[in-house]
């Protein structure tokens, strides 16, 4: 497989060492475009890969071609990409609230794959979700999902509403778990605890709730209601997010979040 990525911020330099690291992109064929020179030297260095800051050197031997920019430049980058694609190329976009048809149209390219990827696929942890133009065939598809679960994990959606769906979970469901974390560890000095103790609770809490979750085979209700006694400490907590209307709060967050995103996604 050989794979450019253009833009190394955050997610896009996780995937690309994700690639690496899990051996499916070899070093030689990897190349990373990036206008910032400090970025793209830096990566190029950890990964031992080819770096550019111009499209010139893209050629028709990749096989992917990773968008990782900001939306504000998609405009400006896929028009100017236009003339560098070639046609058997597979034109990957973690582009937030930019549809399949608008990078369609600003790359003059058909074969194009949205993808809703999360910030864990900095550690390979990642969950990522992937929606296909219908240009993009089932052998093309197989080698998406051969570089998204380098990172992670991940599946492919059928329609691309679904990928708006997945921003509000996925995407950013990391945020949503920090803000948690974060309100515990602000309650956890409240109570006496030092910041490097109190964040060493909430830290292997979250993890290792995590842990029993994916390892238990069972639904989340099951197990909060299995450390839940009547009238007990955690029964006490539980009745007071509900009167605050906790859960219903958060999902409704999470149902403004998938509007934001359907509200990006439009021309």
């Amino acid at each position: 497989m050989k794979l450019a990525v253009i833009g190394t911020g955050n997610m896009g330099g996780a995937i690309a060492t994700a690639v690496i690291q899990a051996e499916l992109v070899l070093p030689k064929n990897l190349l990373l475009i990036e206008p910032d020179q400090e970025k793209r030297e830096y990566l190029g260095n950890q990964l031992s890969c080819a770096t550019s800051n111009q499209f010139d050197d893209l050629s028709e031997n990749f096989d992917l071609i990773l968008l990782a920019i900001k939306p504000q430049i998609s405009r400006e980058v896929l028009t100017n990409l236009r003339d560098h694609l070639h046609s058997h190329q597979l034109l990957l976009s973690i582009l937030a609230g930019t549809s399949i048809e608008s990078i369609q149209r600003l790359s003059d390219h058909t074969k194009v794959v949205r993808i809703m990827p999360n910030t864990p696929a900095q550690l390979a942890q990642g969950m990522s979700v992937f929606h296909a133009a219908k240009e993009v065939n089932w052998t093309e598809k197989e080698l998406v999902k051969q570089l998204l679960d380098s990172c992670g994990k991940c599946f492919e959606v059928q329609s691309e509403i679904m990928i708006d769906a997945a921003t509000a979970i996925s995407g950013s469901g990391p945020a949503y778990l920090f803000y948690l974390g974060e309100q515990m560890v602000i309650e956890a000095m409240k109570l006496g605890f030092s910041e490097s103790e109190a964040t060493q609770l909430v830290q292997q809490t979250i993890f290792g709730s995590a842990q029993l979750w994916l390892n238990s085979g069972e639904s989340p209700g099951t197990l909060r209601q299995r450390v839940t006694s009547l009238g007990g400490t955690t029964a006490a907590a539980i009745e007071k997010f509900n009167d605050l209307k906790i859960g219903s709060g958060i999902q409704q967050g999470i149902h403004q979040a998938f509007l934001r995103a359907v509200e990006l996604s439009k021309p």
